[in-house]
């Protein structure tokens, strides 16, 4: 029978991963945090907003592609969570590890994760915007039934593909679809622990919220062991 640890003991073994490492964790978040603010900078010179329907269209677009193109980092990113989770060492080098290689297959699932963001968020807000422009009550009642569909279907999809990025770190040689496949096969029977885990996060998030240095440890603190959760799995599975 299997023996998963505990959401305490994933967190407390994440805290003593995390010792001697938060600086270059804070500067990871800085670095891809100014990166995805300066795309949308430019990205906001050359494609000016307004109220229009066309100009939101433009808008989800540039979201959009923009997701997909940050998603490579969090690659490299979980590359770098990873070897401080096994005893290794990192680098600021390191989030670009996507770029570098076999970038197909990381381009590929930011993009399955993104498209699946977008497609259930715009099913409610679309509604929500018309609502906006028309203040027809209608709309609401139709955003909302959305919203709650959205987030029924989201959170457990969005669970499966959770490892994504670990696994394709692990298995560089697999291509796209099996990681996707693996990510959910891995996941069975697991969706609750890390939706649990999750869940205890908000407090911290919330407190973290207050001010940009609390956010800036708790990130950290929440990442670790969300990379300790899949060696966790992963030990099992080799069992």
């Amino acid at each position: 029978m299997n023996q998963y640890a505990s959401s305490s003991q994933l967190k407390d073994k994440a805290k003593e991963q995390l010792t001697g490492h938060y600086g270059l964790l804070i500067g990871i978040i800085l670095v891809t945090g100014l990166i995805s603010i300066t795309i949308n900078s430019i990205l906001d010179i050359f494609v000016p907003m307004s109220a229009g329907t066309i100009s939101y269209i433009l808008s989800v677009a540039v979201t959009f592609l923009v997701s997909v193109f940050m998603g490579v980092f969090n690659a490299g990113t979980a590359l770098v969570y990873l070897k401080f989770a096994s005893g290794g060492t990192a680098s600021l080098s390191d989030i670009f590890y996507g770029f570098a290689h076999h970038i197909e297959n990381t381009l590929t699932v930011s993009l399955v994760m993104n498209v699946l963001s977008i497609v259930l968020t715009l099913s409610y807000s679309i509604p929500y915007r018309i609502y906006l422009m028309t203040w027809d009550s209608r709309y609401l009642f139709v955003m909302i039934p959305c919203l709650a569909a959205a987030m029924v279907i989201y959170v457990p999809l969005s669970l499966g593909l959770s490892q994504c990025y670990y696994l394709m770190l692990d298995f560089p040689d697999k291509p796209a679809a099996e990681i996707l496949k693996a990510s959910f096969r891995i996941m069975r029977g697991q969706k609750g622990r890390l939706f649990y885990m999750e869940l205890s996060f908000l407090p911290l998030l919330l407190l973290g919220a207050v001010s940009l240095v609390g956010i800036l440890w708790v990130i950290p603190y929440m990442q670790m062991t969300f990379a300790a959760f899949y060696f966790d799995i992963m030990k099992q599975e080799q069992r």
